[in-house]
């Protein structure tokens, strides 16, 4: 214990350094909104660097409170309260000057370095712009930054870092335990809140019926056997569980690693392991953002080390990471869209529901996960973390994957670009074809052209738009 507390000691030494000298602006409104809120004091996971695109100023938020997260010249991500000290204009819609590392903002000019210092005033000569940018009130507000296991999280909170020393649970290091060292992503915001997102995810029995076709089928369903879940206080809980899924018996694991992890690591036919690590993030009332990292490996922990079984395993594994290496990550990332998606409505209006019924009836063992997480949310979280909700939605909002996942994903930008080219590259094709209709072969390449344009579009619009009806699902 010794150890792990030193080590936890160290960490927090150094982000009290980078709080230190990163910080050069008083505590703004952001942190002194935070310190009214009843939530755990923990390190805040706010965004996946395997998605975010280092050289955009990424607008980011948490409870309320917006920040814009960068990579500066260093290699280091940069998090910043989203305003400008100037006129108050969004540092979101800045950019990363490469040549000097500095934050621009795009309304006057002013630039800020790494550490939140203002570097330069355009509309100030020298000798005035160096008493300016030494007064405080000149800085932008930076957060002590960290990324484990390819998550940024930020300290974002009044209290001191040091706060923390004696818990592991609060640190990154420990809530990704588990997790390979250098995962893929998905990221979707959620049109409703934090507390809905991880009951959401600690509840097997709605799989069968909100993921049918995609994750096993409605006939999957049968009784759960869920163990009494195992209370470890304000760091959360976990329980074990036995269900079915594609036709098979699943046998598994959750534990929720209060404030923002659900972890779910289950067996099927005691052959293959299917992890999933859900990063919950209450982002502002009705909305929070959902970070998934998955794997599916081989049940060979329990065979001796160097033996054929394992060895066969591990070659067949291997083959198929290289076969999923070839799959665009944009695509992945549209077929998650699509799983998201049947499940977007129903959990918004069950929200909304809540306000006027907030009681649940929940006789089933599938359910006392649901009946302890709502114990723990009462004890814990304050009420003002995920209200007051804002109105039902219309479908067109449920279902905007460009905002709530395309405009913030820089594979999904990449994978638009690169349709972009493909379309233009037919047109040039299709006016050429057009040229010799006379023809057999160039009437063949339109009508081919023609199909490859339609699909293009319908594509670059699965980027934009999504939609789910369940009675058209049978």
């Amino acid at each position: 214990m010794l150890v792990v507390n030193a080590q936890y000691a160290c960490i927090a030494l150094i982000s009290l350094f980078q709080y230190t000298w990163s910080l050069s602006a008083p505590a703004t409104e952001n942190t002194a909104s935070l310190s009214s809120k009843t939530f755990p004091r923990t390190w805040v996971p706010i965004a996946s660097t395997y998605e975010l695109d280092p050289d955009r100023p990424t607008p980011v938020e948490f409870l309320g409170q917006k920040y814009a997260a960068y990579q500066d010249n260093a290699g280091t991500w940069v998090v910043v309260e989203d305003v400008c000290p100037h006129r108050l204009a969004p540092l979101s819609e800045g950019r990363v000057d490469r040549a000097s590392g500095n934050l621009q903002c795009s309304y006057h000019g002013w630039e800020f370095n790494s550490t939140g210092n203002c570097v330069r005033v355009p509309q100030l000569t020298p000798e005035a712009e160096s008493v300016a940018i030494s007064s405080k009130r000149s800085c932008a507000t930076t957060y002590p930054t960290q990324v484990e296991k390819n998550i940024l999280w930020i300290w974002p909170w009044e209290e001191d870092v040091l706060s923390v020393i004696g818990r592991p649970g609060a640190h990154p290091e420990e809530m990704m335990k588990g997790v390979p060292d250098d995962p893929p992503t998905y990221t979707r915001d959620a049109p409703y809140g934090w507390a809905t997102l991880v009951e959401n995810l600690m509840d097997p029995s709605h799989v069968p019926f909100a993921h049918h076709g995609m994750q096993g089928k409605r006939s999957d369903a049968i009784p759960i056997n869920m163990t009494i879940p195992k209370w470890n206080g304000e760091e959360g809980f976990s329980f074990k569980l036995e269900d079915r899924t594609v036709g098979m018996i699943r046998k598994g694991q959750i534990k929720f690693l209060a404030p923002f992890i659900v972890n779910y690591d289950g067996l099927l036919k005691a052959e293959t392991r299917f992890r999933v690590c859900g990063i919950c993030i209450p982002t502002k009332p009705g909305w929070s953002r959902a970070i998934i990292i998955t794997s599916v490996t081989d049940a060979d922990d329990g065979e001796e080390e160097g033996s054929v079984e394992v060895k066969k395993k591990r070659k067949k594994k291997s083959f198929m990471t290289r076969v999923l290496s070839w799959v665009p990550r944009w695509l992945i990332h549209q077929l998650s869209n699509r799983f998201l998606d049947s499940d977007l409505a129903f959990l918004h209006f069950q929200e909304q529901a809540r306000e006027r019924r907030p009681d649940y009836y929940m006789p089933a063992q599938a359910d006392r996960s649901i009946t302890v997480l709502r114990k723990w949310n009462d004890k814990y979280v304050g009420r003002d973390v995920s209200h007051p909700l804002p109105p039902p939605m219309p479908r067109s909002v449920i279902f905007d994957r460009w905002s709530q996942h395309t405009s913030h994903c820089k594979h999904c930008q990449a994978g638009l670009q690169r349709l972009k080219k493909i379309r233009r590259s037919t047109y040039v094709v299709m006016a050429l074809s057009v040229l010799g209709l006379q023809y057999n072969l160039a009437r063949v390449s339109t009508l081919l052209c023609l199909g490859v344009l339609r699909l293009i579009h319908k594509v670059e619009n699965s980027f934009r738009y999504g939609e789910f009806k369940h009675y058209e699902n049978h």
